[in-house]
């Protein structure tokens, strides 16, 4: 596996429906991984056997699906992926069957079972939900009925229950014995769920103060052995077990209620266990008499068994040493770095050869023993320490992992009531933990959207940030914990430490240069100055027989008060910058603006380009209840510059420059010009391309810079990408580095809006991928690269490592 698996299944853990054996099952495990591939290995070799691909993102949950009792049929696989969609496939051809489609970001998967003795088999599947605002919504459970056909499978759609949930859907399974669908999120409880419609019957919730995110469930034990229980991981370090042997909502049944397993870190996995020398294995295959047992993946690298059965508890010497890395994980947290941290982080007196990407980026160095943080100028290009990196008491005692009692610290010379760590991914590999500060009462979204900004991490993780913070800062100070009676797993569930609660961010790895966060603007000339000699070319313009005398009622003069009193209140305000937060433009002034691009043609329209080029950069002028002004405006520039034609785009300066300069800084105006753009990108991109053969350096920049921004407002508005504009941006720069005539300048950002392509997420950023290199453009750049600077080469060294 080229990268983390992220899910697996085994083909031991199913039998018919009928309670034997299936048909020919073959021995294998299947694997779910990060790639997108889901692999099929030999059982007991442990070799490759094949590969299904379809998916455009990481594989992320697996389940089966199984046929009627009285038919003599092999299951089916399901797989569920963060590319929104779920996969069918049939075992005995590994094809796959179906797509279910349209889900909300992360899908999780199981299997039901037949409703009757149809050839209708059925499946269930979650969703994580969407960033709506400040909020997760769409976070839904679907039932689907699939009735097989020739070579496919007819997919229906049942029913579907939306947002009874308080976060993100984590995981979903179904219990036979129960008959009942169970889903965990974010919102730290569980929800019993009818198997016909998925509405929810019960909730388990977390027994006292905030609950933690919950990452993983599974049911074990049996009614019929009152040892019936609903297990789940959670990201502080604990396993929740609620007894449910009495009721559904596991509050006074069986053995106890509620027990608190903690772990000495995150807890990823919980996965029922069935003994291979249990003789009472003959029971429906959703029956959970043999799955008595449990067991753990935890984020310290180890799997744990959890048993009731007396006979299998392990020995004193196993119990104490769990007890005691429990112990030690949380004495850790409340230290600073550890050695072997510090001697992993890059030499200070080194640092002239880590650059910053952006103004106030911290960074963490190794100076002599002790971690230092420092943080990057713009200005003097350099890094600025700003202190040790050390650790700080909490002031709790309920652990490091209990809301309400994170630590306090300073953050580059900052002081926060909480620090909480994030971990990202490295390029080289390895993770690097990372802190986000916060202080009561702040905004969480305002907080994470800083801590993006700061570390250029992908927007759509701004839900899931603010989410975080939210579940780990707490006001009452709860240290969670309590009874848990009964015969417990280990025999340490009665401790109340927790795990390191760090939130893991499946993130793409950091880069210097890529992706391009925020824009390239074309800003000169807004001061009184500029403006002037703006609004007097317009005049003359306007003055001028070509306009005052047309007979074509498209090219119409400017009445005296548009040409003087509008045009000279649109210039106040725009050369009046430091106060564009509280000033307006009205639309009689935009007006005005958008009638000379569209009446006055190529030959005297430039002025008016080079105004609209300011104005977009207005706040008020772009806000997004706007957006079909900019739409008119911004076609009224693409016809003017395409009516050229290939030959005048390629010769003629002024007209391509500006609406160059104009669509470049559309992305940055404001909601209502950027989304306009975004709507006109084919024919922005076809203008664009006719610009490529300029004979002009400052056209050459701005063509450049097109595509720089444009990228850049894909990759932040990933989930609506295109895989045809992708390309095409591909194709744009192909021309570029391979016509020898841009400057230095020219091709790092038309670099950089490669790179920025290649790593948007899902099919657009695959797809680009593969014909990148299809077409051996990575060799091409660096050719390219070496002959313009240190920076081209260290974009397109970033460019191979993204393709390789």
């Amino acid at each position: 596996h080229p990268h983390q698996i992220t899910a697996i299944l085994s083909s031991s853990s199913i039998t018919s429906a009928n309670g034997k054996s299936s048909l020919a099952m073959p021995k294998v495990y299947i694997t779910g991984c990060k790639d997108g591939i889901i692999r099929v290995m030999d059982g007991l070799t442990h070799e490759l056997q094949r590969t299904l691909e379809g998916h455009s993102n990481a594989v992320t949950s697996l389940a089966w699906i199984l046929p009627p009792s009285n038919a003599d049929q092999l299951p089916w696989l399901v797989s569920g992926s963060w590319d929104g969609t779920a996969r069918i496939w049939d075992i005995s051809t590994w094809t796959c069957l179906a797509t279910l489609p349209g889900h909300e970001n992360t899908v999780s998967v199981a299997g039901l079972p037949p409703k009757d003795e149809t050839k209708r088999r059925r499946v269930a599947t979650a969703s994580a939900g969407v960033a709506q605002g400040n909020v997760i919504r769409g976070h839904s459970v679907r039932i689907w009925t699939l009735t097989p056909e020739s070579n496919s499978v007819r997919c229906e759609l049942a029913a579907q229950t939306s947002d009874d949930h308080a976060g993100p859907i984590r995981d979903i399974c179904y219990d036979f014995d129960t008959d009942a669908i169970y889903t965990c999120s974010n919102d730290g409880t569980v929800k019993v769920r009818s198997v016909e419609d998925g509405t929810c019957l019960e909730t388990l919730a977390f027994p006292t103060g905030e609950a933690p995110m919950l990452l993983s469930l599974g049911v074990v034990g049996s009614l019929a052995g009152n040892s019936k229980a609903v297990v789940a991981g959670a990201e502080d370090g604990n396993v929740i077990v609620w007894d449910i042997s009495n009721n559904r909502s596991g509050s006074n049944g069986g053995n106890g209620g509620v027990q608190i397993i903690p772990h000495p870190g995150c807890v990823w996995s919980v996965t029922p266990f069935v003994d291979p020398n249990n003789n009472n294995n003959n029971d429906n295959h959703y029956s959970s008499n043999a799955h008595t047992d449990f067991l753990t993946t935890c984020h310290d690298g180890h799997i744990r068994h959890f048993t009731r059965n007396n006979s299998l508890i392990a020995p004193p010497s196993v119990l104490a040493s769990f007890q005691q890395s429990v112990e030690a994980h949380r004495t850790q947290q409340h230290k600073g770095p550890t050695a072997e941290e510090i001697a992993k982080l890059p030499q200070w007196e080194m640092n002239a050869l880590t650059q910053g990407r952006s103004e106030g980026q911290v960074q963490l160095f190794r100076k002599g023993d002790k971690a230092i943080a420092a943080q990057w100028s713009m200005d003097s290009r350099t890094w600025i320490e700003v202190g040790e990196v050390t650790g700080t008491n909490s002031g709790g005692s309920g652990g490091r992992g209990a809301p309400g009692t994170t630590q306090s610290g300073t953050i580059n010379g900052k002081f926060y009531q909480h620090v909480l760590p994030i971990e990202i991914d490295l390029p080289s590999g390895g993770l690097q933990t990372l802190q986000i500060g916060y202080n009561t009462g702040e905004n969480p979204f305002v907080v994470a959207q800083n801590f993006i900004d700061e570390h250029m991490l992908n927007q759509g993780y701004l839900g899931q940030i603010a989410d975080y913070i939210r579940q780990r800062v707490g006001e009452t100070g709860v240290v969670l914990g309590g009874d848990v009676g009964g015969a417990g797993a280990t025999g340490a569930a009665t401790n109340n430490s927790f795990g390191n609660g760090v939130m893991p961010m499946e993130t793409t790895p950091i880069y210097n240069h890529l992706p391009m966060k925020g824009y390239k603007l074309f800003d000169s000339g807004i001061d009184k100055k500029g403006l002037g000699k703006v609004l007097q070319k317009i005049r003359e313009f306007n003055d001028s027989d070509v306009i005052s005398n047309a007979t074509d009622s498209r090219q119409r003069q400017l009445k005296p008060n548009e040409s003087i009193d509008l045009l000279n209140s649109l210039s106040n305000t725009l050369a009046t910058t430091n106060r564009y937060h509280s000033s307006t433009i009205s639309n009689a002034e935009l007006n005005t603006l958008s009638k000379m691009i569209a009446a006055w043609g190529a030959s005297h329209s430039f002025p008016a380009l080079d105004l609209a080029r300011m104005t977009v950069l207005h706040p008020d002028a772009a806000r997004e209840d706007r957006r079909g002004y900019w739409e008119e405006v911004l076609n009224g520039a693409l016809d003017t510059c395409l009516g050229l034609g290939s030959e005048g785009m390629g010769k003629e300066v002024a007209v391509p420059m500006l609406t160059m300069r104009l669509l470049a800084n559309s992305y940055k105006g404001g909601i209502g010009s950027a989304e306009a753009a975004w709507g006109l990108m084919d024919r922005i991109l076809e203008c664009t391309e006719g610009c490529v053969p300029s004979g002009n350096k400052n056209v050459r920049l701005s063509v450049a810079t097109v595509l720089l921004n444009t990228s850049s407002y894909m990759h932040a508005s990933s989930t609506r990408s295109s895989s045809s504009a992708a390309v095409r941006i591909l194709d744009i720069v192909g021309n570029i580095v391979g016509c020898g005539a841009y400057e230095s300048e020219a091709i790092v950002r038309s670099l950089v809006a490669l790179g920025t392509v290649l790593l948007l997420p899902g099919e657009s950023g695959m797809e680009a991928k593969r014909v990148t290199n299809e077409r051996s453009i990575g060799s091409m750049l660096e050719r390219v690269a070496s002959m313009h600077g240190d920076m081209a080469k260290a974009v397109s060294s970033e460019i191979s490592s993204i393709l390789s």
